[in-house]
């Protein structure tokens, strides 16, 4: 669970980064149409709907960055092919 948050924690950092290098809260929520609270708790590290962080990280130029981690990930496991198998159907019986 720790890592999730030290994440959450990181991702703001570089948020509130390059967000103060251009504008401050206010006008980066006007920009992609968020309110000033919601990037800073996206900033701190609060969770937030995956949206509103993909929109804040797309403005900032961030999210290809993230786009290429993922496409990495899914290509790893895309060439391991892993598939479930359906289970054959369970018959229970009706004695009661």
């Amino acid at each position: 669970m720790h890592k999730n948050l030290d994440l959450s924690k990181s991702i703001g950092k570089l948020i509130k980064h390059k967000r103060s290098l251009k504008m401050d809260q206010t006008e980066l929520g006007l920009r992609v149409g968020l309110g000033r609270n919601t990037i800073s708790a996206i900033e701190n590290g609060k969770g937030v709907n995956s949206h509103s962080l993909f929109k804040v990280l797309e403005f900032l130029g961030l999210i290809d960055d993230f786009q290429i981690l993922v496409d990495t990930q899914l290509k790893q496991t895309s060439n391991k092919a892993l598939r479930k198998t359906r289970q054959s159907e369970q018959v229970l019986d009706n004695d009661f």
